[in-house]
């Protein structure tokens, strides 16, 4: 439960705005009831290959449907990034409510391919991270693609997440070629001193 009202205070600072490196200004916001069209249009906008490696079949409108009708912010945190009023980035912040895991959350993080190399993934991740601190979660986890995520893998370590192992040959592309999985974390200081 504090959790919870933590949750919903943190939430309060939304919507916030941004400015992207390009000098283009965004919105930040929680996903809400509404955003399935702007959200399904968003993932259309990726190529298929890079769609493979989601989670979900994120071309299915039914399970668009599903996911925002069923956002429930006590195990799941979906922010999205607007420009005039399309969705042009998701990102995700996924945590057990109870048990040996409830310290932990997980990230993913979709840009939409015309939106990429201009830092909303950075912020978009540093939200994530501001988020984890003020619900007291102690470890961040992301899950990359070894040859694919090259640029995310270097980013996310300046932000201090670490390697923790690669799962070789882990997961297979539309072709069946094997990829390398790399499991990153970042330890949260779950106490901070006001200065």
């Amino acid at each position: 439960m504090e959790r919870q009202r933590t949750l919903a205070n943190v939430l309060k600072d939304y919507p916030k705005e941004v400015i992207l490196k390009d000098g283009t200004g965004i919105t930040l916001r929680s996903l809400a009831d509404g955003d399935q069209d702007a959200l399904y249009g968003m993932f259309h906008r990726f190529p298929k290959d890079e769609l493979w490696f989601l989670n979900h079949d994120v071309n299915d409108r039914a399970l668009i449907d599903q996911w925002i009708g069923n956002l429930n912010s006590r195990r799941v945190v979906s922010i999205v990034a607007l420009l005039e009023g399309r969705v042009i980035a998701n990102a995700v912040l996924m945590m057990k409510g109870y048990g040996a895991k409830k310290h932990i959350g997980k990230i993913r993080i979709a840009v939409a391919p015309d939106m990429r190399e201009k830092r909303l993934g950075t912020w978009m991740l540093l939200d994530l991270i501001n988020l984890g601190v003020a619900i007291g979660l102690r470890i961040l986890v992301m899950r990359l693609i070894e040859d694919r995520d090259i640029d995310v893998i270097q980013g996310v370590k300046k932000l201090d997440f670490v390697e923790q192992a690669i799962l070789k040959d882990y997961v297979l592309d539309m072709e069946e070629n094997p990829h390398n999985l790399v499991i990153l974390t970042k330890r949260l200081h779950t106490r901070w001193d006001d200065f």
